[in-house]
């Protein structure tokens, strides 16, 4: 029997491998950070000129920098944009990101006044996105991304995805890269409705279903994510 776990609007089962349905084609100036808040599943590796990153359908959250190189004489300039955090809806798609046409670095520095970019299905279409950026003051060298989203995802940024849902991706990112599938099913209306009819009981069930989720991210984490996951929860004390 495959165990269900539910969240707010969601139900996720854990059942057999197979691959998501979107996929988005990364070339070498994206350096893709994290998607729905965990390290993304990535077909082809990092270095590959054909590298592939594997997201669930339905809504996602992706987090990265846009970093072009330009020739200069006998040397190459690269810039390395902020970092873009940017969510969407997609399905059954294969997508490709688009930036202008830069000439070279001096004209590129104006993608962090403007932050120009799409992504493009088969079929030419661009996809619909709201973004932000991942502000963060100081040294950039070892950043903490998660925890960084983690704080961002407790914000009214329009590219911002509820705790719950942030929590139930990034189950579904971890079970994926670990060859499981994960679908994710809508609550039906007559579980809303019974749901809305005893509160008290649903409250209950909603925060013995977001531990489950917590733990079970937990457990997959390695002993540095742990820390850090620790000291995020300290620090919101």
């Amino acid at each position: 029997m495959y165990k269900k776990i539910l969240l707010t609007g969601l139900a996720l089962s854990f059942t057999a491998p197979v691959l998501a349905d979107v996929k988005i084609a990364l070339p070498e100036h994206v350096d893709l950070l994290l998607v729905n808040g965990a390290e993304p599943n990535v077909d082809g590796g990092f270095f590959s000129s054909s590298s592939t990153a594997v997201l669930p359908d339905g809504e996602n959250q992706i987090v990265f920098r846009y970093e072009p190189t330009f020739k200069k004489g006998q040397e190459f300039e690269k810039m390395s944009s902020d970092v873009i955090v940017a969510k969407f809806t997609a399905k059954d798609q294969q997508l490709t990101f688009q930036f202008p046409k830069y000439r070279n670095l001096r004209e590129a520095r104006q993608f962090d006044k403007h932050p120009d970019w799409a992504l493009i299905d088969k079929s030419g279409n661009k996809v619909a996105y709201a973004q932000d950026k991942l502000i963060h003051h100081g040294v950039q060298f070892g950043r903490d991304y998660q925890a960084e989203v983690m704080k961002f995802n407790t914000t009214g940024s329009a590219a911002a995805i509820e705790t719950n849902s942030a929590l139930a991706y990034a189950a579904v990112t971890a079970a994926q890269a670990a060859g499981t599938e994960v679908a994710v099913v809508p609550v039906s209306p007559s579980a809303t409705d019974n749901a809305a009819s005893n509160n008290s009981a649903n409250t209950s069930a909603n925060a013995t279903t977001a531990e489950e989720m917590l733990m079970f991210w937990y457990n997959k984490a390695d002993d540095a994510t742990k820390a850090r996951f620790k000291a995020y929860v300290n620090s919101q004390k």
